[in-house]
């Protein structure tokens, strides 16, 4: 066996050049199909962790779906509002440790307001992380006017700790739709997160409601300070979730509906299904293509090789040898473009990771293959090793030819 592998490498050494070229192109497009399935990975796990510690979502009956994004990701708006008398109630149920409420509808130069209290800071995190300040502090809830940004709207208006802005009413379109005669005080900048929280605007529900019924101006709605948008809350044990998540539905006297974040989380990944399985077709197909190149440079070399096969069968090699050998050229060119592919790849997400995180707002994180990394580096070995048998029939028969008419040396 060592004689053939050093045999194979001393015939890809005096054709380095084309091989060097194909060893190239596989590294790119596994490292792509890689990178397909690393992104498609973190990404989910970015998605599906984009609000965590968090065990229940109790908002106003209706879709699920609809809870989630307006509740998590800030898109769209409810379609009622819930009382603030159900907070004792929920507080009664056994089980529940604490509840976040949650007011949206105003906006600061397009990124969301959201009316909330402390505890958002202390009970809340993002992708199994707490939530940290890079300056400042949380906003307190017994004082007026302070609020805290996202790592992003810092970040896009260059803004820094005792800054002064104005926030707008709904989308902030509009004549006089702003909140000028109120401006609000930053107390605290968040650290990045890779979530909706970086593109948020973070103020009491104190401040939230004396912001509205405050204005003067008719055009505002003037909303019941005991009205929010949802509750986030916490248990007391995780696996009471279903029990208490029944009891909140069967509350007679107000129409709420609970639902597990994570849950409702998987399902709205589900629908981007499409996109995702089109992005490994791609990959996939340039991975092929990368196989096929592999193949066709060595059916052409094997026109240019018949004295090398002349050489081997006259020195003893047998037909099913010379097979076997170019199967592991084969395998030989097609395991160094993997793990050149793969050494390219994490190099590229540990330069990224951190861009990746600030632009897309997806957590990559870079390390040791995983199980669908492995799956698909043996389906391309596997793949490639078939292909190979082409070429390999080829050089067979020659070596067949070459046995019955062996050159003049």
């Amino acid at each position: 066996m060592r004689y053939w592998i050093w045999l194979a490498l001393q015939s890809a050494i005096s054709r380095k050049g084309a091989l060097l070229i194909i060893v190239f192109s596989t590294a790119i497009s596994v490292a792509l199909l890689l990178a397909v399935l690393k992104i498609r990975d973190d990404t989910k796990t970015s998605f599906t962790n984009a609000i965590s510690g968090v065990d229940l979502i109790v908002g106003s009956k209706g879709s699920p779906t609809e809870l989630i994004l307006y509740s998590v990701f800030h898109i769209g708006r409810p379609t009622s509002l819930i009382s603030g008398k159900s907070i004792p109630e929920i507080q009664k149920i056994n089980q529940v440790k604490w509840i976040v409420p949650i007011q949206l509808g105003d906006t600061y130069r397009s990124y969301p307001v959201v009316g909330t209290n402390s505890y958002f800071f202390d009970f809340i995190k993002a992708q199994n992380r707490s939530l940290t300040f890079t300056s400042g502090q949380a906003f307190s809830d017994q004082k007026d006017h302070e609020l805290v940004l996202g790592a992003n709207v810092a970040k896009q208006y260059k803004h820094r700790i005792a800054d002064r802005i104005t926030l707008s009413h709904g989308t902030g379109k509009g004549p006089a739709q702003d909140h000028a005669d109120s401006p609000f005080v930053i107390t605290g900048i968040l650290a990045a997160t890779g979530t909706p929280i970086d593109n948020s605007v973070f103020i009491s529900i104190q401040s939230f409601n004396n912001l509205h019924d405050g204005s003067k101006n008719l055009q505002f709605a003037q909303l019941d300070s005991a009205q929010y948008t949802a509750f986030l809350i916490g248990l007391q044990q995780r696996s009471a979730v279903f029990s208490v998540r029944r009891q909140i539905d069967a509350l007679k006297s107000f129409s709420l509906m609970a639902i597990m974040p994570g849950v409702a989380l998987d399902e709205l990944w589900q629908t981007m299904e499409i996109a995702e399985n089109a992005l490994i077709l791609v990959s996939l197909g340039v991975v092929l293509t990368s196989i096929f190149g592999i193949i066709s440079a060595l059916m052409v070399s094997l026109e240019a090789r018949g004295r090398e096969i002349a050489t081997l069968r006259a020195i003893g090699a047998r037909p099913s040898q010379i097979f076997f050998f170019i199967i592991w050229e084969t395998f030989m060119i097609s395991l160094s473009g993997i793990v050149f592919g793969w050494v390219f790849l994490q190099i590229t997400l540990l330069g990224f990771s951190e861009w990746f995180m600030k632009e897309w707002g997806i957590l990559i994180q870079s390390g040791l293959p995983s199980q669908n990394d492995v799956l698909a580096i043996l389906s391309i070995l596997a793949t490639a090793l078939l292909c190979s048998t082409l070429p390999a029939i080829k050089a067979y028969r020659l070596a067949l030819h070459e046995g019955l008419n062996p050159p003049s040396i």
